[in-house]
Parts: structure tokens; sequence; C-alpha cells
């Protein structure tokens, strides 16, 4: 089971990552994680990408899913300025993505 996922922040968004992080501390270890919203952006990013291949899309989504059920209080303000920098208007897509998790509808990959 994956307990960390590395990434290389080179492209969007993986490039302002770092910009949206908490520190979180582990007996004298210290480490930057993901806020929830690049986390989910994160998420959102691979999902649409036309160069994924559709089982990793797949697992994205359902991460994603995930995510989104177990946190009522994602900043969707923020959620959807990093969505934009995945691409012009992903902002508005991947809000509704969130809205349509929170209504238990099916998501269309």
């Amino acid at each position: 089971e994956v307990a960390i996922n590395v990434m290389k922040p080179l492209q969007p968004p993986y490039h302002v990552i770092f910009k949206h992080t908490k520190k979180v501390a582990v007996g004298k270890e210290g480490y930057r994680v993901p806020t929830l919203e690049m986390a989910l952006t994160c998420k959102f990013a691979p999902m649409i990408s036309l160069m994924r291949v559709d089982e990793k899309k797949h697992q994205d989504a359902a991460d994603f899913i995930a995510m989104v059920k177990k946190n009522a209080d994602i900043d969707l303000e923020l959620l959807e300025k990093l969505g934009d920098i995945v691409y012009a208007g992903g902002g508005a897509e991947v809000l509704e993505l969130v809205r349509k998790i929170r209504a238990g509808e099916k998501l269309q990959l």
C-alpha cells in the first residue's frame, strides 16, 4: 500500500505545490504536506489528462472522491484558483466535480 506519493514540482499544478503546504512534525522530523485543496488539485490534474491511462485515472478519481467525502471544509475559492492553474477553466470543472460528489452523482471521466 502506498503511503507517500512523491511528485516533482516541474509542471502545473505541481510547480506551485510548495506554496500550498502545511508543516507536519513526526518525532524530530519535519515534513511539508499539501493542503487539502492542493492534494485535490494533484488528483484532479492527472484525472483529466489526455496522457494518463484509464486505470490510473480511475484510481485518481477514487482518491479524489474519498477526499471530498471525508472533508466537508474544502476551501472552494482556493480549489477553484488551483484548478485554473491546471488549465484555463479547470477551476470551474474541479468545483463541478466536488458538487457532483456531494450530490451523490456519478463522475464521467
